[in-house]
């Protein structure tokens, strides 16, 4: 990506199915749009573990700031 490149927003509503191509090498996840359309998502085996551990991580730390907001309370910078 070049530096006057804008960055790509691609926003999920729901995700209809997930199935494996090219052998199991590949996960195609269609997922809906906001405006109801279908996205089809082709992601590398290798690159949805990743992206799994992070989206775990992520809403981990989200349930997390909730808990705390719900208590009145602010999350540490660290956390």
């Amino acid at each position: 990506m070049t530096d006057d490149a804008r960055p790509q927003v691609l926003a999920i509503a729901s995700v209809t199915a997930v199935s494996t191509i090219d052998g199991g090498d590949t996960l195609a996840a269609e997922v809906s749009g906001p405006d109801g359309g279908t996205i089809f998502l082709l992601i590398p085996l290798g690159a949805a573990g990743a992206l799994i551990t992070q989206l775990t991580d992520a809403a981990e730390r989200g349930a997390q700031e909730r808990r705390l907001h719900s208590q009145g309370r602010r999350p540490s910078p660290e956390a």
